[in-house]
């Protein structure tokens, strides 16, 4: 159920890579190139007084924006960037470097009106510029001709999703269920889907709006589906997108949340798959998925009152931390070293993976067992291709730290045993954290509105 996106497709231009060459600031402009989220954000944040901020600013927020969950100040920046053109570059240049990534940004929001009026921008300077042959100016014109019906028709076909706060003087509380899985530590609650209460997890590691492996479920809460056709998800699950009319979850309503189902068959001689298929049927319902959830502001875990709650103010004096990027990811401290890790609240039962490009770095710090032991991942579905057989090391203790909070995880850590048998969702340099985290802490916050990710012991 990882790493599920659509992406808007338009007919691609030539790629320029001239953007670094035309600014004074070559070092800024090489970290944004390197999407390291994080130091991008150091460093304009301790930099930016003394580089040139009527160009960066613009620049820093256009590129992060998405990521840092703020689409809209990323669309407004962008849109800046084409109607000034600080770098005096052509149309098609401009075109390539902030039309392109804006039209796509326009789409994986849902702005539709708004990416039909930056191509008609950009049909506007490219009607106007000299400095190019009328067979450039020609196939420009009709590019951003096509991506406007393309808008048309997405407005026409793709309901938008719209949360809905409902008033409340205070937060409304969401009991927590427990979890089936005995070594597992998700988070499940009942929400109603289509008015229909149905066991809910909460998955940071979902891309979509909500998974269901069961094609009964989406049948019983009648999902809308997009086309008979299916679909491949991570390469190697079958499915079917639909839609969900409305979806209840504390004070939220929620309208036309977009659904995979999973469609897979079980091979029944198989027991390591149906054993599978019918341990994720007796766990859940439906998967709540990082494009919902990132919408809900403050999300407070209370695991001793078992409850999740949502903030009415999302004030924070802790540092970001979180970004998103289809899924979810977390940069923490390991060894006093920055440590980034794909954040997966869905993976039941796991805890900390270090990748080998980090252990290698700072193994003087990490302490393991002398023998790789073999275990079994499965992502998404209990068909073949979705489960793997990897080695690593456990790791028996470790400390972690968390904006400041230090947390020592026992038996909850692997180190892979080379590249090989590295955690594939994993951030190459960094790795992977599932719901074990929530064992070590009574509360948890995560603040999609300051992309900030807290504990509390």
């Amino acid at each position: 159920m990882k790493l599920f996106k659509i992406y808007f497709s338009l007919l691609i231009l030539n790629n320029i890579t001239v953007f670094a060459q035309s600014y004074d600031n070559q070092s800024f402009i090489n970290l944004i190139q390197t999407k390291k989220w994080f130091e991008i954000e150091d460093y304009y944040q301790h930099l930016k007084d003394s580089i040139d901020y009527e160009q960066v600013k613009p620049v820093y927020l256009a590129m992060t924006g998405e990521v840092f969950n703020r689409p809209d100040e990323a669309i407004d920046a962008y849109e800046y960037l084409i109607e000034t053109n600080p770098f005096h570059k052509d149309a098609p240049t401009l075109i390539n470097l902030f039309g392109q990534p804006v039209l796509q940004l326009c789409f994986n929001v849902q702005k539709y009106t708004k990416g039909e009026e930056l191509c008609q921008k950009l049909i506007t300077i490219s009607e106007k510029d000299s400095t190019i042959n009328s067979d450039v100016r020609l196939q420009c014109v009709q590019w951003l001709a096509s991506a406007i019906e393309s808008f048309k028709q997405f407005s026409k076909n793709i309901p938008i999703l719209t949360v809905i706060k409902n008033k409340v003087d205070s937060k409304e509380e969401v009991k927590l269920l427990p979890d089936r899985n005995k070594s597992g530590n998700g988070i499940f609650f009942n929400a109603k889907w289509n008015g229909v209460n149905l066991r809910t997890i909460f998955d940071t590691g979902t891309g979509t709006g909500a998974y269901i492996y069961n094609r009964a479920i989406a049948e019983k809460i009648g999902v809308k589906f997009n086309s008979p056709d299916t679909i491949m998800m991570n390469g190697n699950i079958h499915g079917m997108l639909g839609l969900v009319d409305s979806l209840e979850l504390g004070n939220f309503t929620i309208k036309n949340v977009p659904v995979f189902v999973n469609i897979e068959t079980v091979d029944f001689p198989d027991s390591t798959r149906v054993k599978c298929d019918s341990t994720l049927n007796s766990w859940l319902d439906i998967v709540l998925g990082i494009s919902v959830i990132k919408h809900l502001g403050a999300i407070e875990f209370d695991f001793v009152k078992n409850v999740m709650s949502f903030s009415q103010k999302t004030d924070t004096v802790n540092k970001r931390n979180l970004y998103i990027d289809n899924i979810l990811y977390m940069n923490m401290e390991i060894c006093d070293k920055n440590f980034l890790t794909y954040f997966d609240t869905g993976g039941e039962g796991v805890g900390l993976s270090i990748n080998t490009d980090f252990y290698e770095k700072y193994k003087q710090c990490i302490s393991i067992e002398a023998e790789a032991k073999q275990i079994k991942d499965r992502t998404g579905s209990c068909n073949e291709a979705s489960l793997s057989n990897r080695y690593e090391y456990k790791c028996p203790q470790i400390d972690i730290k968390i904006n400041d909070q230090v947390t020592t995880m026992i038996n909850d850590c692997s180190v892979a045993k080379d590249k090989e048998n590295d955690n594939k969702f994993g951030a190459t340099e960094g790795g992977y954290l599932g719901n074990a985290i929530f064992k070590y802490c009574k509360k948890a916050t995560f603040d999609f509105d300051n992309m900030v990710f807290s504990i509390g012991k």
